[in-house]
């Protein structure tokens, strides 16, 4: 990707005709995976605090989760080049928005029922869906570490049903608590075939990596999906019930608008550096992110909310860890072997041109 392309932090700028090899280690990768930790933890938290103090509304959560992207227009404004992607490109993220906000519906659902750190746990097999999608869209690559750290991510949610219901809320049926369990697992599979998808269009429309363009392909994002769930608030009501549910809301009124504004604040600040790990890494990697961000959410879960730490949790979240650390070995072990290899193209090359030089 010769000619350089200008962008607001440079140093994360690549070039446009011979893309360089995606890094999981360059700045703009852990940028963007401290985004979507930041992000993922804040919007988390905030959203289960929304339904414990007495929040119904499922399609204004899923509407918080892409009403920020207003806040990308400053960060934008500096960039030296707009429009840095084609009509397509913008066309189809605009597409993927729709997709995006029905999986924003699925987890809020999900958050409703289910206690923030047994979600969080499900949530995390978007990596096994993730990994499916990546395979058959964009043909990644497993090597036995990637693949083991698969198989731990998806195990760790599995443990959670030994302990079915042990961390049920009370007053909650045994069957909204299943649907939830359900409805989180929807989440996790719609999301990993969005992020394939989006990789795989980042690949065929040769996306540069830049944060101006990451902005870009999430206001797409954003704007669409914020449409659709603006539509579903209407058709619910949920204009005529804020109020409503500010006013009888736990924590006071203004606590409740507060809730309200900050959470949509992180959501935005995780989908940015989701958009820029598929852009700088890889759909799969997005997904070992999130799985990362688990100990975070469980903690604060713990913290905040006083839920309980059961031991299928306890498993669950060792098994999410190790599998995380054998991705991060693996990805070690491939950097440090592609680096070998550049360092010996050059010898190999000049011992072959010795030899053609002896040989005439």
């Amino acid at each position: 990707m010769a000619t350089t392309r200008e962008s607001p932090l440079p140093i994360l700028a690549t070039t446009q005709e011979s893309p360089l090899p995606k890094s999981t280690l360059s700045p703009f990768t852990l940028v963007n995976s401290v985004f979507l930790m930041v992000g993922s933890g804040g919007a988390a938290l905030l959203l289960r605090i929304y339904f414990i103090h007495g929040g119904q509304r499922i399609w204004l959560s899923s509407f918080l989760q892409v009403a920020g992207w207003p806040l990308l227009l400053l960060p934008l404004s500096f960039s030296a080049k707009k429009f840095n992607l084609s009509l397509f490109i913008y066309s189809v993220f605009t597409f993927i928005g729709i997709f995006w906000a029905l999986d924003c519906y699925l987890y809020a659902l999900a958050s409703s029922l289910l206690p923030l750190s047994t979600s969080s746990l499900v949530i995390c097999s978007q990596l096994a869906f993730t990994a499916v999608s990546a395979f058959l869209l964009v043909r990644q690559r497993f090597t036995p570490y990637s693949f083991n750290a698969v198989v731990l991510l998806t195990i760790g949610p599995a443990v959670l049903t030994l302990g079915e219901g042990s961390d049920r809320p009370e007053g909650e049926s045994k069957g909204k608590y299943i649907f939830g369990l359900l409805m989180a697992v929807a989440a996790a599979a719609l999301a990993g075939f969005i992020f394939a998808t989006m990789e795989l269009v980042m690949r065929r429309g040769k996306v540069v990596q830049t944060y101006a363009a990451a902005i870009e392909m999430q206001l797409a994002i954003s704007i669409s999906g914020s449409v659709f769930c603006l539509i579903g608030m209407i058709i619910n009501n949920d204009f005529q019930a804020i109020r409503r549910e500010a006013r009888e809301f736990g924590l006071g009124r203004t606590k409740y608008y507060m809730v309200l504004i900050w959470d949509a604040v992180f959501w935005q600040l995780s989908s940015i550096g989701l958009v820029g790990l598929v852009s700088g890494a890889s759909s799969l990697f997005v997904s070992v992110m999130i799985a990362l961000t688990l100990p975070l959410i469980e903690i604060l879960a713990v913290i905040f909310l006083h839920e309980k730490f059961s031991a299928s949790k306890g498993i669950a979240l060792v098994l999410s860890i190790w599998g995380f650390i054998s991705y991060l070995y693996g990805e070690k072990r491939q950097s440090d072997k592609a680096k070998k290899v550049a360092q010996q193209e050059p010898v190999t090359r000049a011992e072959n041109e010795l030899s053609a030089n002896e040989l005439t």
